[in-house]
């Protein structure tokens, strides 16, 4: 066959497999090879989103999304908001379909990073960083697949720093529309994670820091954009304006001082790198050292350094202060930010036909789609045990990803129970949230316990005095109930226990007991 008759390859798999000098060939399209990576990346967050259990926030947010407010406890609403939508319109409450709108902005997502990066630099460099934001598992995966406030989040970031963009171009008198842009994007960033507020602080430090965009101070854009912003943010200010600002009250004291252990850093550090992977950590932070050498000079790779430093010096330095290291998914949209900087590193390389980014891009490619695999694996099939671990203790992995659907069973129609029954309870908040999960909202549910989130605000205890209710606790944790909370009922008796399910066989067992006549919660500690 001659050359020309040659069967053509796709374009990403000729990125990866050819040597790295043909990295820069004509033949490599990077908008083609973008388009490929989005059909195989949401292919396999569909898969991954069909056969896992929604996992503990994750089903929280699903069941006290039913109630529909212009806010919440935990976080702002956005997310709250796309799961109500995606379950009320599909008619489902499923895993699947209440994760759907999140793995559409995924994607977003992955073409606003390529945008982003290739009108910084260039499209090679954009194709490599929407790579390596599907290839985190705390960006790509996590964020990319699961119902959590950083889907919306990320979009919103994204789009914001593209709006911003111009803010380069440093010429005196002229428009600043593109400000009142940047902050219509970090109110929806606000609506849903209080992170937003990074985007118009890293804007100011970029602003204050670079002496050629330093005359924006003295113009009234930059603050009109910010109060747009307030404005769209409005309704969690209304939300905890009526709430005793409870939600703000809740996050804030996340951060009070309890222990000087400045070793916590370390581990906060450790813990962002293991959330990247090791691999891609390094990586990004010698880039990000690398464009931190060429300071304002370099504007394009400033401007996302200042972006990027907000949540990473914020949550690597907290510990600091009180002693923890905090969770280490908070940073991680610093670290989206700094990836233009990775794939800009990465094109460079490739061109000078550099060995070793060749191999490791390979290895990048072969590892994280391999730890999906085995997650989806580990899904779909019945945890056989290990032989160490104690009777009565499961050590499946995915333990916080199986639904609780055997309750619905056990407790019977909701009209015969409710004859007996007014209510359900968990001990822990997101038990309860499991619970209401799993019963779709034909009971009541709430908490008892003194941290309930949402069910605070939602199905107060003091709403239910002298009702009768039943308790549900995992068998694990079955020894002491009595003692825990006789007291919160006139009467507090075992019914029988059901078992939660992993892949057809038993995981662990749920003890059901039946309270009568609830008091308040008091119970003995």
């Amino acid at each position: 066959m001659s050359p020309q008759n040659e069967p053509r390859r796709s374009d990403l798999f000729t990125a990866f497999t050819t040597a790295p000098h043909d990295q820069s060939s004509q033949s490599f399209d990077p908008r083609r090879a973008l388009i490929y990576l989005l059909l195989i990346a949401t292919v396999l967050r569909l898969a991954l989103a069909a056969s896992l259990g929604l996992g503990i926030d994750e089903a929280y947010t699903v069941a006290t999304s039913r109630i529909v407010d212009w806010s919440y406890f935990d976080h702002p609403p956005l997310a709250w908001w796309l799961s109500a939508a995606s379950t009320k319109l599909l008619g489902s409450q499923s895993a699947l379909t209440a994760r759907l709108p999140f793995i559409v902005l995924s994607a977003v997502t992955s073409i606003l990073v390529y945008l982003l990066t290739s009108r910084l630099f260039d499209a090679k460099s954009g194709f490599y960083a929407a790579l390596f934001f599907t290839l985190a598992p705390a960006l790509g995966v996590t964020d990319g697949t699961f119902v959590l406030p950083d889907g919306p989040l990320l979009v919103a970031l994204l789009s914001g720093a593209l709006c911003l963009l111009p803010l380069l171009e440093h010429k005196k008198g002229a428009s600043g529309l593109f400000w009142l842009a940047g902050g219509c994007c970090a109110g929806l960033a606000m609506l849903s994670k209080y992170h937003g507020i990074f985007l118009i602080l890293g804007a100011g430090l970029f602003v204050l820091t670079s002496p050629k965009h330093r005359f924006w101070l003295a113009s009234p854009w930059p603050y009109l954009g910010a109060c747009l912003a307030l404005v769209i943010f409005s309704p969690v200010l209304i939300w905890n304006a009526y709430h005793d600002w409870a939600s703000f009250q809740f996050q804030g004291g996340r951060a009070l001082t309890s222990h000087f252990r400045p070793w916590m850093m370390l581990v906060a550090v450790g813990g962002q790198a293991l959330f990247l992977t090791p691999w891609i950590w390094g990586p990004v932070i010698a880039s990000a050292v690398t464009a931190l050498r060429k300071g304002p000079q370099e504007p394009r790779s400033w401007f996302l350094l200042c972006l990027a430093a907000g949540p990473i010096l914020t949550f690597t330095l907290l510990p600091l202060i009180n002693g923890a290291p905090g969770l280490f998914h908070w940073s991680m949209p610093g670290y989206l930010m700094l990836l233009p900087l990775l794939g800009q590193a990465i094109a460079r390389r490739l061109e000078h036909a550099h060995q070793a980014t060749h191999i490791w891009l390979r290895w990048s490619m072969i590892a994280s789609p391999a730890l999906l695999g085995i997650v989806i694996a580990l899904a779909l099939l019945p945890w056989p045990g290990l032989p160490w671990s104690k009777p009565g203790q499961s050590d499946d992995p995915l333990i916080e990803t199986l639904e609780w659907s055997n309750l619905r069973a056990a407790l019977g129609s909701s009209e015969d129970m409710n004859s007996k029954m007014h209510f359900i309870a968990g001990e822990r908040w997101h038990e309860a949230g499991r619970i209401d999960y799993a019963l779709e909202g034909e009971w009541r549910v709430t908490c008892l316990c003194e941290d309930a989130r949402a069910y605070s605000v939602q199905a107060p205890l003091k709403n239910f005095s002298g009702q009768s209710a039943v308790l549900i606790i995992p068998q694990a944790r079955a020894e002491g109930v009595n003692e825990r909370f006789g007291r919160s009922f006139a009467s507090l008796t075992f019914w029988k226990s059901i078992s939660v399910d992993h892949a057809g066989r038993p995981a662990f067992m749920l003890n059901l007991y039946i309270g009568e006549g609830f008091k308040k919660l008091q119970p003995d500690r």
